[in-house]
């Protein structure tokens, strides 16, 4: 039998170190890889750019993405889920025409989404992800411009059905965008006047036939 008054063995702890939080790493991976496409182009994006610019070693960024392809999906489906949640937003304002217009033409978010389209031209996993995206925001912006219509008995002024003015609100802010990106902007306030002044007359009231046949 042991001996009672012998002092008992030390109980040893293990301290465990506090785990990097790993949403918050892959966050800033995500940040810096953004910055440098906004920056300098997809093609800036590497390992060893992206961790030199979130201050981490490059075998932390590939533990948490095994290859570049992984880390732009993640990239680009994280800004697609903002955008989402934006337009969202917008959609739900009084004035949702102006809300969209100004969504769709927030230089930043656009100048990255100009970097995805030309990186689809090249990379088929990309262009799958903004076709999917593209589609599914424009679904939603007529979806709900034809219940805005609809309940306030409007329609919208020829030729520019919700459909029709959703792809071309966004081909619009796309090329200003890319044109002020080169330098460009002759014809840039004459043509924001130009959306604006359509947006403001766009709604019109639905004509009820109130003669009755006699």
């Amino acid at each position: 039998m042991p001996d009672d008054a012998s002092p008992s063995a030390p109980i040893t702890r293990t301290v465990r170190r506090p785990r990097t939080d790993s949403a918050v790493t892959q966050a800033a991976i995500l940040d810096a890889a953004e910055n440098l496409i906004v920056e300098e182009g997809y093609a800036a994006v590497t390992a060893r750019r992206v961790a030199a610019r979130a201050g981490l070693k490059p075998p932390l960024v590939h533990y948490h993405f095994k290859t570049t392809q992984a880390l732009l999906t993640a990239l680009y489906r994280r800004g697609a889920e903002q955008s989402l949640q934006r337009h969202a937003s917008a959609l739900a304002q009084d004035d949702p025409l102006t809300a969209i217009w100004q969504v769709n033409a927030e230089s930043d978010r656009t100048a990255l989404g100009l970097e995805f389209m030309a990186m689809a031209n090249h990379h088929k996993f990309i262009r799958e992800e903004i076709a999917r995206y593209a589609e599914q925001i424009r679904a939603i912006q007529v979806a709900t411009l034809e219940r805005y219509l609809r309940e306030r008995c409007l329609q919208p002024r020829p030729p520019f059905g919700p459909m029709a003015l959703s792809v071309m609100l966004a081909a619009i802010s796309r090329s200003l965008v890319m044109e002020a990106g080169v330098g460009i902007h002759l014809g840039h306030a004459e043509a924001k006047a130009a959306v604006a002044a359509l947006l403001e007359n766009y709604f019109i009231p639905v004509r009820l036939d109130t003669d009755s046949a006699t």
